[in-house]
């Protein structure tokens, strides 16, 4: 059968014979030896890293089942009783050799694939070091955090490890502001099935002083049935950015304030009923719950909705009686050009839109454009209506104001 038998005549022998090299494939073991029994050869064979997965068959003269079991146990992998027949003692012999062979080969694939997934995972600590980004996930719809790395250890003074061990949660160190509504945000887009999101947040610095703000950056996991399941994200420090973004706006505001006072040079009345306007289109947004961005955009237009009168003569902007249908058209034209004025500044807002479909209405008897219902913008429409209530409620050149309930009942009597 091929096989190189060495033979060894004492416990002691035995033990020796299989710390030397070449290594048995397999032992046959007696337990009735000199110096040591097999019980105990084989007790010190499991204990060696090196012998340990060596397998070893019980031939023995011995026939009771507790001497069976006892070997067994200690980790002997078969149990024959003598006499033996050479026959079967060979196959069981091949059978075990086959075994250890199969598990060998295992090993040797388990070893690889240790290999490999430590190899994969130094190269993905690589590249999360080598991004600007912190790289999370978490799971739904519970929003706990189970890997965080970590790069937001600098921007936020929190250790890192706070979120992995659960000791924090990131998501309620989200500043108050905006905490429910970035969490309420994340759920409804897993329940709507949204592969990716981006956020914008603020958070508190671990000194409670300095707020940092972050971009989220998510991709949502589901399993088979649909079930919103881990969020794989990047949160990205922009602080940088919000301060250059507030810088901007700030610009955009000081160049529409400075607009808007251009005009009350020349038309001292123009001025005064643009700030009314955004002071009502304001509450408007503010009662309707618009979030802080588009609040300040509907304000911003408001201010300079009415730009385009720089071109008309104060003449007719300051006429004393009733304008005649020439005069009119002149004066519609305004709304054409204040957004040919504004049209070519980046502005953050809809403020273009604004100012042209101020004056239309949602039956299509508005002008310039005779648009209809959902063809207006929302901030169109909240902005027409805070004209129409100073434009009532004021008074003009030519006539005294109407009151603030003959201007509410107009709106009430022409609303959607």
């Amino acid at each position: 059968n091929n096989y190189m038998v060495r033979a060894a005549n004492s416990g002691a022998r035995c033990l020796k014979v299989a710390n030397s090299e070449p290594r048995p494939d397999l032992i046959l073991l007696d337990i009735q030896m000199p110096e040591m029994n097999g019980y105990e050869v084989l007790k010190e064979l499991k204990q060696n890293p090196a012998t340990k997965n060596i397998p070893v068959i019980f031939v023995t003269a011995s026939e009771t089942t507790e001497d069976e079991e006892k070997g067994l146990k200690l980790g002997a992998v078969d149990f024959i009783v003598k006499p033996i027949r050479p026959a079967i003692l060979l196959v069981r012999i091949k059978t075990q050799l086959l075994i250890k062979q199969a598990e060998e080969v295992l090993r040797n694939q388990n070893k690889l694939l240790e290999c490999n997934i430590i190899e994969s995972e130094q190269r993905f600590k690589h590249v999360i070091e080598a991004v600007p980004s912190a790289i999370y996930e978490t799971s739904l719809p519970d929003l706990n955090l189970f890997f965080f790395c970590s790069k937001m250890d600098q921007d936020t003074g929190i250790n890192h490890q706070q979120f992995n061990k659960g000791v924090l949660n990131w998501y309620e160190q989200i500043h108050p502001e905006d905490k429910n509504r970035i969490k309420q945000q994340i759920l409804a887009f897993s329940q709507k099935n949204v592969a990716t999101f981006q956020l914008e947040y603020r958070m508190f610095h671990v000194d409670k002083e300095n707020i940092m703000w972050f971009e989220d950056n998510g991709t949502i996991e589901y399993n088979s049935v649909g079930k919103a399941e881990k969020i794989f994200g990047a949160l990205i420090p922009i602080n940088n950015r919000k301060q250059a973004e507030q810088k901007l706006l700030e610009s955009f505001e000081a160049t529409i304030k400075a607009v808007s006072q251009a005009l009350g040079k020349r038309d001292p009345y123009t001025a005064t009923h643009q700030s009314n306007c955004a002071r009502i289109a304001k509450a408007i947004a503010e009662h309707l719950k618009f979030d802080t961005e588009m609040i300040n955009g509907i304000y911003q237009a408001a201010a300079i909705h009415d730009i385009g009168k720089i071109y008309l003569p104060s003449e007719i902007l300051n006429k004393p009686s009733k304008l005649s249908a020439a005069e009119y058209g002149l004066i519609k034209t305004h709304v054409q050009v204040g957004c040919d004025i504004i049209k070519d500044v980046k502005f953050p807002w809809s403020i273009a839109d604004a100012i042209s479909q101020h004056h239309e209405r949602l039956d299509g008897s508005g002008y310039p454009n005779a648009l209809k219902e959902n063809e207006i913008c929302i901030e169109a429409k909240i902005l027409a209506v805070a004209d129409v209530v100073d434009a009532m409620f004021s008074d003009r050149p030519y006539r005294r104001g109407f009151g603030i309930d003959a201007a509410l009942s107009e709106i009430e009597s022409n609303c959607g």
